[in-house]
């Protein structure tokens, strides 16, 4: 049986998947190119950090606002189940998705008492590491972080591949439209094997959680 992929943004109201909250999420099926976007209701909005409401650009009230965290989860999982596969059959591609976005979506699955329904990740910023060992990079202008590295961000790896992307970074829908994008072009025109780089994270509930535990 064939693996189905899914493109999935994440927007948070800070980096801790114990405190902090998804209030956007945004999921590609890639067979057919549809998308569900939702935005969230935070529960505990006074927890955010300053920073990621100024990157994101959200304010208080404006995480106040959304459709339940339950309600978004069980849209989501029929959104999946269309497809008639298992969570072993499917992957989510996304920009620094096993080390964040990963996290969070299990937190969130976890607080509606379900466990999330794909197995399979697989994270384009890998892809790109991939690409830039692979490609002469000395005729592309490379943005460098503080330290002299060169940026992973997703715009700056869409850039640096040739991606013609949308605008408006860190609001999910874009930022999903974006991915695919990246991830189709470093394996369609650079030829970057990413079947090796596929990881397995089977979500496990642990059973004597409660939505409490992630705000003692």
């Amino acid at each position: 049986m064939s693996i189905v992929y899914y493109v999935i943004d994440t927007e948070t109201n800070g980096l801790n998947c114990k405190i902090h909250e998804v209030n956007e999420i945004s999921i590609i099926r890639c067979t057919d190119r549809m998308q569900l976007t939702e935005f969230i209701k935070c529960e505990h909005p006074e927890l955010s950090s300053f920073d990621a409401l100024k990157i994101t650009g959200k304010t208080l009230d404006d995480l106040k606002k959304g459709a339940d965290k339950e309600s978004v989860v069980e849209k989501a999982n029929k959104f999946f189940e269309e497809d008639g596969l298992t969570p072993a059959h499917r992957c989510i591609v996304g920009h620094n998705i096993i080390p964040f976005d990963k996290k969070f979506l299990h937190a969130l699955w976890e607080k509606c008492g379900k466990a999330f329904p794909a197995n399979l990740w697989l994270d384009t910023i890998t892809l790109t590491t991939l690409f830039l060992e692979k490609y002469d990079t000395s005729d592309i202008k490379l943005v460098k972080t503080a330290t002299g590295r060169i940026s992973k961000k997703l715009q700056d790896a869409c850039d640096m591949v040739g991606v013609k992307k949308y605008a408006a970074a860190h609001a999910s829908k874009v930022d999903a439209k974006n991915t695919y994008l990246l991830w189709r072009k470093l394996v369609d025109t650079y030829n970057i094997d990413y079947v090796d780089e596929i990881k397995t994270f089977v979500h496990e509930i642990a059973q004597d959680e409660t939505d409490d535990d992630f705000f003692v």
